[in-house]
């Protein structure tokens, strides 16, 4: 029997939810198809105990992209929470502000917190001398070493095909077809909105190149590297360098798949089953069918929203009791909230509006879901899940086959948004009032994909994709062979 080839494999991302996760999916797999694949995986602070066994850790120095952002922000405009213009309307003067504001997000650090990341990546690749760097595409520091330092690397990222195929489609429809950034268009973008629309693509490329923020931190690291981000890997990517997302082209805008873009499906970590690790929750669960409301970490939520949410959750729950239902409508709601108010007093708005469902345990609010959601999810007793339109978030739901409504935040919340309805698994639950929501419009988007006419529809829908993904195999496990075959040990 010939003996087993090892090679090294560095994998460098960001720490933040959504980044890490991916990762550590995909180095379970790896190390699931070849245990003798030497892996190393370099990041922030506070990942070690989740690694897969078997996996070197590397820790980058430094501060995190969400610590960087929330400096950043109060820096340029007084405090860490995200710009006003992401949480304003849609419109010709807010959506310029917007991509504005956005550009300058692609580099947060300040040129002495970049230089700190970038050379404690340097000196990790150095260490290691990796066979393949795989580094997110979403980390620009990551991808500045990559491009920096004479090594092979690809991408991987929980990003979509249109983020990095838009661009290369026939007839240029990037630029008229899809909905621009902050736009808050509907796909495809109708033909008196396309003059605006195009108008609003040119502004994101005039504000990229224009941004402050960049270009004082480059001149900073004028001394060490060219500074490159998830714009490079679409406008001056090396010839060899794949990128692998994190979705299907049956779960994406209808588009031209260029050959160097790899969709290996959702990147989803496995968990143990909820009973195991939380048999609490999975009895509460069990004794209804349940709403889980779950805005992401970063959107925080007014009183004056809160109570919009409480309305629309309370006409749902009126509603299902009006049908003969077997087993009760129940909620679980995680709400990170923006300002002090209460929940469950007497006084508070909310206690109001849902004191009784309080009393009877149907509606749960936390702060924080201590259990991962794609467990919760994963009980098959989650009948609607709300969101805040993260990619995480609509992988998860496509993966379980629950039916979503999607409530825009920001940024490419709005594309998620977009393809929910696309695909035919959901709603969008704030297209009058987004980014913000109204009881009235979101209870009624709710209730249409619980059992309004389009209700069985959505959820076949729902458990189709969720099939094709299964047909599809694990979006980890065929990012795993794609990282393996660029070894050349498949």
């Amino acid at each position: 029997m010939a003996p087993l080839i090892s090679k090294k494999v560095l994998m460098i991302t960001n720490i933040e939810r959504g980044e890490i996760n991916t990762f550590l999916a995909t180095a379970s797999a790896l190390k699931a198809a070849n245990v003798a694949l030497d892996l190393h995986l370099a990041t922030f602070a506070g990942v070690q105990d989740a690694l897969p066994e078997g996996v070197t850790y590397h820790q980058i120095n430094g501060i995190p992209m969400s610590e960087a952002l929330q400096k950043h922000f109060l820096r340029t405009q007084g405090h860490a929470n995200f710009p006003d213009s992401f949480t304003r309307e849609p419109g010709f003067v807010n959506t310029q502000q917007a991509i504005k504001d956005a550009m300058s997000t692609s580099v947060p650090y300040t040129g002495p917190q970049m230089v700190d990341v970038y050379t404690s990546i340097v000196s990790i690749i150095k260490d290691v001398e990796p066979d393949l760097i795989v580094v997110d595409s979403s980390m620009a520091a990551g991808l500045t070493a990559c491009y920096n330092v004479d090594a092979k690397f690809i991408c991987l990222g929980p990003t979509s095909i249109k983020e990095f195929a838009a661009s290369s489609q026939p007839r240029a429809a990037g630029l008229w077809k899809f909905p621009a950034l902050f736009s808050g268009f509907s796909y495809p973008v109708q033909w008196h909105q396309i003059p605006l629309n195009l108008f609003y693509a040119f502004s994101q490329v005039r504000a990229f190149k224009k941004d402050n923020q960049r270009k004082d931190v480059q001149s900073y690291l004028n001394a060490h590297c060219v500074i490159r981000t998830r714009a490079d890997l679409i406008d001056n990517r090396p010839e060899d360098v794949k990128i692998l997302v994190s979705s299907l082209p049956e779960l994406d805008y209808p588009l031209k798949v260029p050959a160097h873009i790899i969709p290996c499906g959702p990147v989803v970590r496995a968990y143990a089953p909820l009973y195991q690790t939380n048999p609490k929750l999975a009895e509460w669960l069990a004794n209804g069918h349940t709403i889980l409301v779950n805005m992401g970490a970063l959107v925080k939520v007014s009183e004056a929203q809160a109570f919009e949410m409480a309305k629309a959750l309370k006409t749902v729950i009126d509603r299902s009791d009006q049908h003969s239902e077997k087993k009760r409508v129940q909620i679980l709601w995680k709400l990170q909230k923006k300002g002090k108010y209460s929940i469950y007093a007497p006084e508070c708005i909310l206690a109001h509006v849902l004191g009784k469902e309080f009393a009877f345990d149907r509606v749960r609010v936390v702060d924080w879901i201590q259990p991962e959601p794609l467990s919760i999810l994963q009980t098959g007793d989650v009948i609607c899940s709300v969101h805040h339109g993260g990619a995480g978030s609509f992988n998860e739901a496509i993966v379980t086959g629950v039916p979503q409504v999607v409530l825009p935040a920001w940024a490419d919340n709005y594309d998620y948004a977009q393809r929910v309805e696309l695909l035919g698994v959901g709603r969008c639950g704030n297209k009058a009032t987004k980014p913000h929501w109204a009881s009235g419009e979101l209870s009624r988007e709710m209730l249409d994909v619980l059992m309004g006419d389009s209700a069985a529809a959505i959820k076949e829908k729902a458990i189709h994709l969720q099939h094709i993904c299964q047909e599809k195999g694990s979006g980890a496990e065929n990012a795993a062979l794609a990282i393996l075959r660029e070894c050349n040990l498949i």
